[in-house]
């Protein structure tokens, strides 16, 4: 049975971001789905955190009724490496110019203790959202696609940055795709992410490589589900 992609998005976004991506993975004959994670909310009371995020992948995982490739871009790859750690029905995870943190390392803890100066807060403090999107977010997408992502962004649940990864996978393959023109997250940190990973490759895009190359990302979800199917 070939494996079925999970999609975990980013800090901020909701499942939408991964259209395009997912419109060249049926190209390709993969099945994919997408999901929600609660730490991302239009409304900043009810963004949740972490721990809810976790939750939710996994329940998407486990809802598969086969093998999963996981994969995950930016604040994504937090929830999804946690699940990545539990979940047996994950083969690969792939990150997408996603966080590979440490078990036991918040996000908050990896920026130093405090958001970016572009960010905003909630006005009642429970949540986040970049200010400079188009800048740091969507650079090299297409003006009318980043600004549709512009307006989708949602407030990111303070929880989210503040607890702690709980489990790394130790046996999961690990592919990771660094985007190489990356404002929001710099392709150095990437590439030391990328340099225990087993498989790797550079894309030269931005903090979005799912929007503004969705072709090339589609084809290293395809390798990834053809080595799980092989056992390659």
């Amino acid at each position: 049975m070939n494996p079925t992609v999970v999609l975990v998005h980013g800090a901020m976004h909701t499942p939408w971001i991964f259209d395009p991506l997912r419109e060249r993975l049926t190209a390709r004959g993969i099945a994919s789905l997408a999901v929600q994670l609660p730490s991302s909310n239009p409304d900043s009371a009810a963004a949740q955190g972490l721990t809810e995020d976790v939750a939710v992948v996994r329940a998407a995982v486990e809802a598969v009724a086969g093998p999963v490739v996981l994969a995950a871009h930016s604040y994504g790859g937090v929830p999804a490496t946690w699940v990545a750690a539990e979940a047996d029905q994950v083969v690969e995870l792939v990150c997408i110019a996603a966080f590979a943190l440490d078990p036991g390392t918040s996000m908050m803890e990896w920026m130093g203790g405090d958001f970016p100066p572009t960010w905003h807060r909630s006005p009642d403090g429970l949540a986040v959202k970049a200010g400079d999107a188009e800048e740091s977010i969507f650079s090299g997408v297409a003006p009318a696609l980043t600004a549709e992502a512009v307006k989708r962004l949602n407030w990111q649940g303070m929880r989210a940055f503040t607890e702690k990864l709980g489990a790394a996978p130790a046996d999961v393959p690990r592919t990771y795709v660094v985007a190489t023109e990356d404002p929001a997250l710099p392709p150095p940190v990437q590439e030391q992410w990328a340099s225990r990973a087993a498989h790797s490759l550079r894309i030269p895009s931005g903090h979005s490589p799912h929007l503004s190359h969705p072709d090339e990302v589609a084809d290293v979800l395809a390798e990834a589900v053809a080595r799980a199917a092989t056992g390659a």
